[in-house]
């Protein structure tokens, strides 16, 4: 998938303390920066960050705004076989009970990904999709469909593409569900690999790379989708 104003492809999720402590990070991250996912949860990672681009970073990151918008960091990492790798950071501060956490999203910059144009016609189709949803609703009534599950899906899968961080509360804005509800698809979506389990304390939605290639493909059928 590609996170479009970077015109770079995902690579997948960190999840740090509001010290900056790493707490989860997703295999394929672990896997660019050259460590098992153990080696990194509990340290900070300012201590991989390439020392030229740490005051930036920590510049970027101090001026974050709780549940505010997120922040771009082109930024380099020191690898664990001692490679340079640059990457795009989308951090964003999200309040929890704990004192917050930094969610970030890693992504490629390599520019031979701009000539593959397949992840904006996914990112069109999948906008194009929930705007016909939404207007099905506004003419018709939403009481009349219940497409709940691809109705998450697709919000945190266009979330995603564009950098921005998905919640219950954004995904409660869109469809006519309570939060409770919501949770409780949220809980049949993991169970079927599709999302990522949400951890205490922090509304942040992450879709599974299974859940990535899943909507992916049903995007990239030649057939109508349903939308109801």
């Amino acid at each position: 998938m590609i996170v479009l104003r970077g015109r770079s492809m995902i690579i997948g999720h960190s999840v740090s303390n509001s010290e900056g402590v790493i707490q989860a990070i997703d295999g394929p991250v672990a896997t660019l920066l050259q460590r098992e996912r153990d080696q990194l949860i509990g340290i900070s990672y300012m201590s991989i960050t390439h020392p030229d681009d740490l005051a930036l970073n920590l510049a970027k990151v101090s001026a974050l705004q709780a549940n505010g918008q997120s922040a771009k960091i082109r930024k380099r990492y020191i690898g664990g076989r001692g490679d340079i790798i640059a990457v795009d950071v989308q951090v964003s501060r999200v309040m929890g009970s704990d004192g917050g956490h930094l969610v970030g999203t890693l992504s490629t910059i390599d520019d031979i990904l701009d000539q593959d144009p397949a992840p904006y016609r996914l990112w069109r189709r999948a906008r194009e999709l929930l705007d016909i949803m939404r207007a099905r609703d506004d003419i018709l009534g939403a009481d009349l469909f219940a497409d709940h599950a691809w109705t998450i899906l697709l919000l945190t899968y266009v979330a995603e593409a564009e950098g921005r961080i998905a919640s219950i509360a954004t995904v409660a804005s869109h469809i006519p569900l309570s939060q409770t509800t919501i949770v409780r698809w949220l809980r049949v979506l993991q169970s079927k690999a599709l999302f990522e389990p949400t951890l205490p304390g922090i509304d942040a939605l992450q879709l599974t790379q299974t859940g990535i290639d899943k909507v992916e493909m049903l995007l990239d059928q030649k057939v109508a989708l349903p939308v109801g």
